[in-house]
């Protein structure tokens, strides 16, 4: 019986804990099409200034051991994302001596659940730094969003990948809901 108790005591603390995990980042935007950029060449380039590998914890007991991190290339991540609203704003994708240089700074993106036995809360974050360039002329924006959930039991890596994406997603979505940056786009094409 005392075998039988240390097993499933043993089980527990061993279910509690996490291994570290790596998701891929894939943002999307849904841009409405617009003759903004009809005939501009535009090059965006995507820049990951996160401090660290990581972007939190999966939290428990072992939040040490359960950290989220990146496997794949963020700043393309982000350029591909934001070329595909571009794309849509009529604009031609380019890389070579693009007539409007897009630089967008990947600087915050948090998962993170408190160190607690039971997770319960994830605090998520994002914000993207914009930096538009035509000609003589430069527009910088900054965008980000935020937000928290509730799990009761650990999370998938899919769940996981989804949310940093949706999150993500989100945060590029904005650039394109930015109207002083069509202004500008339109008063210097």
């Amino acid at each position: 019986m005392k075998k039988l108790l240390l097993l499933v005591g043993a089980l527990v603390v061993a279910g509690c804990a996490h291994s570290p995990l790596q998701i891929q980042l894939y943002p999307q935007v849904q841009v409405a099409p617009e003759s903004i950029g009809s005939g501009y060449s535009l090059n965006v380039r995507g820049v990951n200034e996160l401090s660290g590998g990581g972007l939190g914890s999966l939290g428990g007991v072992y939040a040490d051991t359960s950290q989220v991190s990146i496997a794949n290339d963020a700043g393309s991540a982000i350029a591909a994302g934001l070329s595909q609203g571009f794309a849509n704003w009529s604009f031609r994708i380019t890389d070579s001596a693009p007539e409007v240089q897009v630089t967008a700074k990947l600087v915050k993106l948090t998962y993170n659940s408190p160190s607690q036995v039971y997770t319960t809360q994830v605090d998520t974050s994002a914000e993207i730094h914009l930096e538009v360039k035509v000609g003589h002329a430069t527009y910088f924006g900054t965008y980000s969003s935020s937000g928290k959930d509730r799990n009761l039991i650990k999370p998938s890596r899919e769940e996981v990948e989804s949310r940093v994406n949706g999150l993500l997603s989100a945060t590029m979505q904005r650039v394109f809901e930015d109207e002083k940056l069509k202004k500008f786009l339109r008063a210097n094409l």
